[in-house]
């Protein structure tokens, strides 16, 4: 008889124990809505430029737009005039510039936290004009000096298109208030050039150079998102 009694209470234990498992099932309340909308801000970084930097004068907005829980829509749009004097050409670069791409965002938030190290893609688009202003060049004689020739030509109507691989955080650091800041890797795929010159410099995607087309670069700024919804 004490034998089944102690079955008997071993059983009743084991029954409430699973009772008590399936009524007491935690909630997640760790799990919170992700917030969804338009971030837009501008670059710091070229407006610096432009007060520490006599030849250069630009202005960048930025933004992007939450499309899944890790991946933005993202596009920057600009102006940029370079004013430049090297030893042998003295040019001038005038023109706008956009680009567009994906981030993919590699951290994991925590509770309502909305930051961001992220990886993204570009394509770009430029388009400027270029104004020689002067050249210079050597005789068949190289004692005597060279000449210069001011010619004040500018030609219109270039382009370039280009594409870039960003890699960045973005941080929130009040509500819905984020500071960004990114470097840039950037290959040029086709670009037009004025006759008998070349585009030393293109908007957006900054310097070129006669032994490549590859370039680089970085920026930072702020931005404010706009919120739209939560999911």
């Amino acid at each position: 008889m004490l034998r089944f009694f102690t079955s008997l209470l071993i059983l009743s234990g084991m029954s409430l124990c699973s009772a008590q498992q399936e009524v007491e099932q935690p909630v997640d309340s760790l799990r919170t809505q992700k917030k969804y909308g338009l971030r837009v801000g501008i670059d710091a970084a070229s407006l610096a430029r432009t007060v520490l930097d006599d030849r250069y004068t630009g202005f960048q907005i930025m933004g992007d737009y939450r499309f899944t829980d890790d991946i933005y829509f993202a596009a920057e749009l600009g102006n940029e005039t370079f004013d430049e004097s090297y030893e042998r050409v003295d040019f001038e670069t005038n023109g706008s510039f956009l680009k567009a791409g994906i981030d993919y965002n590699f951290y994991d938030n925590w509770l309502e936290m909305d930051n961001m190290i992220y990886a993204g893609a570009r394509l770009g688009y430029a388009n400027m004009s270029q104004t020689l202003k002067r050249y210079s060049y050597n005789t068949d004689n190289t004692y005597l000096p060279s000449r210069d020739v001011f010619t004040n030509q500018e030609t219109t109507g270039l382009s370039a298109v280009w594409f870039e691989l960003h890699a960045g955080i973005k941080v929130e650091v009040l509500n819905n208030l984020y500071l960004v800041a990114n470097i840039q890797l950037r290959r040029m795929i086709t670009e037009t050039i004025p006759d008998g010159f070349d585009n030393l410099y293109v908007p957006g995607f900054g310097r070129t150079y006669d032994n490549g087309n590859v370039g680089s670069g970085y920026s930072y700024g702020i931005l404010y998102r706009i919120p739209l919804y939560k999911k």
